[in-house]
């Protein structure tokens, strides 16, 4: 992911608390969970996911990449931006980018606004043969049922 404009030295240290990869064990209130998968890169340009975490805590990764950039990089209350200042962070910073996480999950980024989107199927979904759906009423009989039950 991509920052712009890039970090200050003093706030990628700050953010090298809460990766997985930091010296120091950074702990905050609200924050997903205790190991975060992004690291700033060294030059500041940009949000490095940590492949092993995010494989292990798929489920974590865009939610700490919706609290890094609401309450550090570009805070979204009063209260995030008295945080974020007292800290030496400057806030305005944009996110940008997109992120393949294990193969099953697409992460979008585009000025802070974050989506996901799941890339394989459920486990438990079935899925049927598009000849089967085709015919008359499909195999269930009705045509509301008739591309993917569960």
């Amino acid at each position: 992911m991509y920052v712009d404009p890039p970090l200050a030295p003093s706030e990628i240290e700050f953010l090298s608390g809460f990766s997985s990869r930091g010296d120091i064990r950074r702990v905050w209130p609200g924050q997903p969970s205790v190991r975060c998968p992004w690291w700033a890169s060294a030059d500041g340009t940009g949000l490095v996911l940590d492949p092993q975490v995010a494989v292990e805590e798929i489920e974590q990764v865009t939610p700490w990449l919706r609290y890094l950039c609401h309450e550090f990089l570009a805070p979204s209350s009063i209260e995030s931006m008295h945080v974020a200042l007292a800290h030496r962070l400057r806030g305005g910073h944009h996110v940008t980018g997109v992120a393949l996480v294990g193969g099953s999950l697409e992460i979008t980024a585009y000025r802070n606004r974050i989506s996901e989107r799941v890339l394989v199927p459920e486990r438990n979904a079935v899925v049927l043969r598009f000849d089967d759906v085709r015919r008359k009423g499909g195999p269930s009989g009705s045509r509301q049922e008739r591309c993917v039950e569960r």
